[in-house]
């Protein structure tokens, strides 16, 4: 087995998985987010990645639009 993800590496892989699945997936605003959090999970197990911190939410930054 190769080493661990570093996580920009988890994150274009998990984006690569996500859009060469043969399950569609609608992510937006307006639709259910479940689907897509239940694919991040499978994701992150099938790598072995840490589950989140409790401090998670605040060291995430989103990109300015």
């Amino acid at each position: 087995m190769g080493k661990k993800l570093n996580s920009s590496e988890a994150v274009y892989g998990f984006a690569a998985w996500l859009t060469g699945r043969e399950e569609e997936i609608t992510i937006g605003a307006h639709h259910d987010a479940a689907p897509v959090a239940e694919r991040v999970k499978e994701f992150c197990e099938a790598n072995s990645l840490p589950d989140v911190s409790k401090d998670w939410p605040d060291n995430l930054i989103h990109p300015k639009h």
